[in-house]
């Protein structure tokens, strides 16, 4: 068996570097650890030598649709319910579009995404006691009270389910 630490990092590929690298330095705070030229950066939140790459591929490369195999998102962990509120305001600030906001029951997290579309968590665990509330404290469905202007995710599972409706399918 393989003896795994934990997941280190993660490695996405984007039509634009420097569209890619204003977001995830400017709006997310990753710092700049390294690169490969002509297109590929590493950065870090300073835990580790890298967390994130980032390998630009061009601006005619395609996009995935919800119903294809490959990542669903990535997240990061914040310290508390203040820097999460912080990052919502970010988000907001920044014209970020956000995807949706849940209480799991075992975190409480924004889902947004990056200038590809890559879908991106971010998240503050709940307390013991809060979590211990939940009948099943992986499969909360509730908005974030401090967002009430945006899709829960049932919301978000409905949008995806017709984008792939048939066309011309009854509406």
């Amino acid at each position: 068996m393989i003896k795994i630490e934990r997941v280190a990092h993660v490695v996405i590929k984007v039509r634009s570097l420097q569209k890619s690298l204003d977001f995830y330095t400017r709006v997310l705070g990753l710092k700049v650890m390294g690169t490969i030229d002509p297109g590929v950066v590493f950065l870090s939140t300073g835990r580790d030598h890298h967390e994130l790459g980032i390998a630009e591929l061009g601006a005619e490369a395609p996009g995935g649709t919800f119903y294809q195999v490959g990542m669903e998102h990535f997240a990061f962990k914040l310290r508390n319910d203040d820097d999460l509120i912080e990052a919502y305001e970010t988000l907001l600030r920044e014209n970020i579009e956000i995807a949706y906001t849940v209480n799991h029951g075992v975190t409480k997290s924004i889902y947004f995404f990056d200038p590809d579309g890559n879908e991106l968590e971010v998240y503050a665990d709940n307390s013991p006691e809060e979590v211990a509330s939940f009948e099943n404290p992986y499969g909360g469905m509730e908005k974030l009270a401090f967002a009430p202007d945006q899709p829960s995710l049932m919301d978000s599972i409905v949008k995806a389910q017709q984008s792939m409706a048939p066309a011309g399918a009854a509406e």
